[in-house]
Formats: structure tokens, C-alpha cells, sequence
């Protein structure tokens, strides 16, 4: 079956105004987002560069080795997808700009966004999903008790920034976190802005807070969402979301799925299923029923406790953390021993909780129960 990279090969060639900005466009603009443009695109968005001119900059930079190397998380084919992509007649005319990075392990924050003049009279914004880095993650897990993660904040202030300078209509989007992060900005976006936003895209991004979901800022904005999730889905079934979304076929097995480039396309779609895989099934209500039971407090001081204890192996990225991980285990072994015996003890409660959620769904799910 084919992938996005199959769809520039096949697809390449038909401008847009031939065939209009579709799904796959967007997931390809996402993962684009990935890449570490540093140096190469400034913050301006008057500051325009052709997708093909940053393609041959990224490609000839002295430090291209380093930038190619995406870490453990991140498939290395992203650089090969820019190349392809920019090489082409339906992406290379694209013009780039907005490009901002930012991470703050004191915030907890890792944010990265860039902006897409698509050509037929719309931007597409992108924001970057988790990358490679442990403060990255620990962010993502924020997301289980926080009403705003300071990415969130950002990506709205980007939306907000992006449509006051620039003209035409907005398409959002993104992979992973980065879908998550053009929800949010979607819903609160300025409402002089909200008639320009068209459409938003979120590839396997983690919901929101039920609360949340439940605001008239979400539920108004649910027509304008697109949401697609893999048949085995972890990352995009986290928490809860908001309106309709499809299930796409993969080539890859378990929580690789979230792969976009295994993602299987046909002509200008994805290869869509009737549903989740079991597997899939028992993770979501597993980790519902788990999550559920866990009030606010209790949910901060596990993901507080557990990044405490990654830290102090004092990788900054899991490529780092998995490379030296005998090392890094006795670190963590000696940390969680150093915790507080109430805090340690409270800790092994929710993931009592967790074991007990696990043992209740998996039987009903497998027909065994």
C-alpha cells in the first residue's frame, strides 16, 4: 500500500488548483514541521521562502548531518519527505515563514510552529508535535491536569499573530501534540479571526480535559475539526475530544502506528476502517476507566513524581536516555528509593489503580469476561 511519500510521487505533479488542498496535504505540511529549520527561516512572517529553496538550504547546510538526526521518535524520512516535497510542482511553489522554536525546560514547554502560504489563497499553520526531548513529554503528560500547558498558550498567540499580519483564510494543523495544539488555538482563537479559520486538522493528537470539551469555545468549533487516528491509536486517544473523526490504515503494528509514514493513502485520501483495532480498544478503556478515578491532585503528583525521577538520569532527550539506559536505570532505581515513603506510597496507589482498571477491561474486551 502506498504512503505520503508514495502520494508526492503520484501527486506530486497536480497543482493545486487542479486538485484542491486535501487531508494528506495537510498531514505532509505537518510532519514537514518536524524538521529543525533554525537559521534557515526567521520568526518574520513578511520573511517568505519558497518549500523548495528551504529544501536545498536545508540540504546544503554545513550542519546537515546534525539536523537530520531526529532523534528516536521522529522517522528520519521527514528529511527525505522535505526533499520530495520540495522537488515537486504541488508543494515546492509553497512559500514558508513564521518559523519559531522554543523550549523551556523551567516551563516546561517545547513549542515549535511554521506557516505555509499554500497558493490558493489560504495559510496553512503548522504546529510541530513531541519531539525528541524529555521536557517535550513531561508536557504532554501536563495535559492530564492542567487546563493550559504553556505550548497551548503559545500556538494561540501564534494563530492570533499569524492573522493579523497575514491575509486569506487559515487552515490549522498538526501531528501528535501539534493537532492538539491547533484545536486549542482554533477554539480560542480572536473572534474577529474566527470567520478566516477553515478547517483543522489533528493526526492522532491528545484530547482535552472533559471540562474543557464541554466549553462552548470547543463544541462550536467541532464542525470545523478533521481528526484522524491509526487503527491502533495510544497518543490520540488520550483524555477526550471533539467531533467526528476517521480511523486510518497502517502498515505498522502497536504504538509504531503513530507513524504518519506508515499512514496508508490512495490516490488523494487515506485508507480508512470501520474501526480501532481491539488492541486499541482495551487501551482507551483501560486508561478511561484509570484516568477517571484520579482526581486533579492525584494526577499531578504522578506525572510530578515521574518526571522527577526522569531527571534525575539527567538525559534531555529519550534518544539519550535510551542509549545509556543501564546507567540511567540504577538512576532512576536510586531516585524512586529517594522519594518520600508518602509520596512513594501514594504513587503506588494510582498504579494500583491502573493494574485494577486493566484487569476489569481486558477480559470484557477479549470476550473473556
Amino acid at each position: 500500500m502506498a504512503t505520503i511519500l508514495d502520494y508526492i510521487a503520484w501527486r506530486g505533479d497536480v497543482r493545486l488548483a487542479v486538485s484542491p488542498f486535501n487531508d494528506v496535504d495537510a498531514l505532509i505540511l505537518s510532519q514537514i514541521s518536524y524538521l529543525n529549520f533554525d537559521g534557515l527561516l526567521a520568526a518574520d512572517f513578511s520573511k517568505k521562502v519558497k518549500l523548495s529553496e528551504l529544501a536545498e538550504q536545508f540540504r546544503s547546510a554545513a550542519d546537515f548531518q546534525a539536523r537530520s538526526d531526529m532523534g528516536a521518535l521522529i522517522n528520519s524520512l521527514s528529511v527525505e519527505l522535505l526533499f520530495a516535497a520540495g522537488a515537486s510542482r504541488r508543494f515546492g511553489a509553497m512559500k514558508v515563514c513564521g518559523y519559531v522554536n522554543r523550549i523551556s525546560t523551567a516551563e516546561v514547554k517545547q513549542f515549535a510552529a511554521l506557516t505555509f502560504d499554500t497558493g490558493d489563497r489560504h495559510k496553512f499553520i503548522a504546529f510541530r508535535g513531541t519531539d525528541d526531548t524529555i521536557v517535550g513529554w513531561n508536557e504532554d503528560f501536563n495535559l492530564g491536569f492542567m487546563k493550559e500547558v504553556p505550548s497551548q498558550h503559545d500556538a494561540l498567540e501564534y494563530v492570533n499573530t499569524a492573522c493579523a499580519l497575514l491575509s486569506g483564510e487559515i487552515r490549522i494543523g498538526g501531528h501528535s501534540k501539534g493537532g492538539n495544539l491547533a484545536v486549542y488555538a482554533g477554539a480560542y482563537i480572536k473572534k474577529r479571526y474566527r470567520r478566516r479559520l477553515k478547517c483543522i486538522y489533528n493526526n492522532d493528537g491528545p484530547g482535552f480535559l472533559e471540562d474543557t470539551i464541554r466549553l462552548p469555545e470547543f463544541q462550536n468549533l467541532a464542525p470545523k475539526v478533521h481528526s484522524f487516528y491509526p487503527q491502533f491509536s495510544i497518543v490520540g486517544m488520550l483524555f477526550s475530544h471533539i467531533g467526528g473523526y476517521a480511523v486510518v490504515e497502517s502498515e505498522q503494528s502497536g504504538i509504531m502506528q503513530h507513524d504518519p509514514f506508515s499512514w496508508h493513502v490512495e490516490r488523494s485520501s487515506f485508507v480508512t476502517l470501520d474501526g480501532f483495532d481491539k488492541g486499541s480498544i482495551v487501551f482507551q478503556k483501560t486508561f478511561n476507566a484509570w484516568f477517571g478515578a484520579l482526581n486533579g491532585a492525584d494526577r499531578e503528583l504522578f506525572v510530578s513524581t515521574l518526571f522527577t525521577i526522569i531527571q534525575a538520569t539527567d538525559a534531555r532527550t529519550n534518544s539519550e536516555l535510551e542509549k545509556n539506559w543501564l546507567a540511567n536505570s540504577r538512576k532512576i532505581v536510586k531516585a524512586l528509593i529517594a522519594l518520600p515513603s508518602e509520596t512513594r506510597g501514594e504513587v503506588l496507589k494510582i498504579i494500583q489503580l491502573l493494574f485494577h482498571a486493566a484487569k476489569k477491561n481486558v477480559p470484557q474486551l477479549m470476550g473473556l469476561g
